[in-house]
């Protein structure tokens, strides 16, 4: 009996003793593990932001295209327009003809908020 005793005493000696390199290793298991997902992460970030620069690089030119094509349709109808009357009068349609499309386009692309009482849903 007394050999049986010992042979267990020296099992829990020997586990005691592997329980601080079992700790070393776990934690560095988790280490790696945080490491990794990290780098994961990192990659995901960098490509996700590149992706997002590029797409507001493109939407700066179509914007600027755009921009200076309106002005040139508005610059050539104000021409066209003072070839009849005097640049005043002119240029007080041209900014009439401006701020009511504003309006529309304000009124059409803009959804009405919440609070303001109008609702989507039927009663």
């Amino acid at each position: 009996m007394e050999s049986n005793e010992s042979n267990l005493r020296i099992e829990r000696d020997r586990r005691e003793q592997e329980l601080p390199e079992l700790a070393v290793r776990v934690l560095s298991d988790f280490a790696r593990i945080v490491a990794a997902e990290a780098r994961l992460v990192e990659s995901n970030i960098v490509s996700a932001a590149t992706i997002l620069l590029d797409r507001i690089y493109f939407a700066s030119i179509l914007m600027v295209l755009a921009a200076s094509g309106v002005v040139a349709l508005v610059g050539s109808l104000m021409l066209l327009l003072h070839h009849w009357m005097r640049w005043w009068q002119v240029l007080g349609i041209v900014g009439i003809v401006a701020i009511v499309g504003a309006e529309i386009l304000r009124r059409r692309l803009i959804p009405p908020h919440p609070a303001s009482g109008i609702s989507l849903r039927p009663s």
